[in-house]
Protein backbone atom coordinates (compact mmCIF):
# COMPACT_ATOMS: atom_id res chain seq x y z
CA UNK A 1 0.00 0.00 0.00
CA UNK A 2 1.20 3.60 -1.04
CA UNK A 3 -0.19 6.59 -0.28
CA UNK A 4 1.27 10.48 -1.50
CA UNK A 5 0.38 13.64 -0.68
CA UNK A 6 1.76 15.09 -3.58
CA UNK A 7 -0.21 15.69 -6.61
CA UNK A 8 2.90 16.21 -8.77
CA UNK A 9 3.70 12.55 -8.52
CA UNK A 10 0.46 11.91 -9.21
CA UNK A 11 0.52 13.51 -12.33
CA UNK A 12 4.07 11.62 -12.99
CA UNK A 13 2.27 8.65 -12.74
CA UNK A 14 -0.02 9.45 -14.83
CA UNK A 15 1.78 10.97 -17.52
CA UNK A 16 4.00 7.24 -17.15
CA UNK A 17 0.89 5.71 -17.89
CA UNK A 18 1.12 3.47 -14.21
CA UNK A 19 5.02 3.99 -13.95
CA UNK A 20 6.44 6.64 -12.29
CA UNK A 21 10.60 6.64 -13.40
CA UNK A 22 12.53 3.89 -12.05
CA UNK A 23 9.83 2.06 -11.15
CA UNK A 24 8.71 -1.66 -12.82
CA UNK A 25 5.52 -2.02 -11.07
CA UNK A 26 2.81 -0.31 -12.37
CA UNK A 27 0.21 1.63 -10.72
CA UNK A 28 -3.23 0.36 -11.96
CA UNK A 29 -5.58 2.68 -9.94
CA UNK A 30 -5.48 6.19 -8.22
CA UNK A 31 -8.01 7.03 -5.33
CA UNK A 32 -7.78 10.54 -3.67
CA UNK A 33 -9.51 10.78 -0.28
CA UNK A 34 -9.06 13.02 2.54
CA UNK A 35 -6.95 11.77 5.40
CA UNK A 36 -8.52 10.84 8.80
CA UNK A 37 -5.99 13.66 10.57
CA UNK A 38 -6.51 16.65 9.45
CA UNK A 39 -8.73 16.65 6.49
CA UNK A 40 -5.92 16.74 3.82
CA UNK A 41 -6.04 15.25 0.50
CA UNK A 42 -4.12 12.36 0.12
CA UNK A 43 -3.72 10.04 -3.09
CA UNK A 44 -3.90 6.14 -2.74
CA UNK A 45 -1.91 3.76 -5.34
CA UNK A 46 -3.13 0.47 -5.59
CA UNK A 47 -0.42 -1.62 -7.55
CA UNK A 48 -1.15 -4.76 -9.63
CA UNK A 49 -2.50 -7.54 -7.66
CA UNK A 50 -3.86 -5.25 -4.12
CA UNK A 51 -7.07 -4.98 -3.28
CA UNK A 52 -8.73 -2.21 -5.65
CA UNK A 53 -10.81 -0.68 -2.55
CA UNK A 54 -8.59 -0.20 -0.31
CA UNK A 55 -9.09 3.19 0.25
CA UNK A 56 -13.18 3.14 0.49
CA UNK A 57 -14.19 3.10 3.95
CA UNK A 58 -11.95 2.94 7.24
CA UNK A 59 -9.56 6.63 8.05
CA UNK A 60 -10.13 7.31 4.31
CA UNK A 61 -13.04 9.97 3.57
CA UNK A 62 -14.50 11.32 0.19
CA UNK A 63 -12.76 8.80 -1.72
CA UNK A 64 -12.86 8.54 -5.50
CA UNK A 65 -11.05 6.86 -8.00
CA UNK A 66 -9.35 10.11 -10.16
CA UNK A 67 -7.19 7.64 -12.62
CA UNK A 68 -7.32 3.61 -13.90
CA UNK A 69 -4.46 1.93 -16.08
CA UNK A 70 -7.34 0.88 -18.55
Amino acid sequence: MATVNSKAIVDEIIAGNGLYPGDDIPVVRIVQYNNQFNGGIAYGLIYRGEDLNRYFGGACHNSKVIWEKT
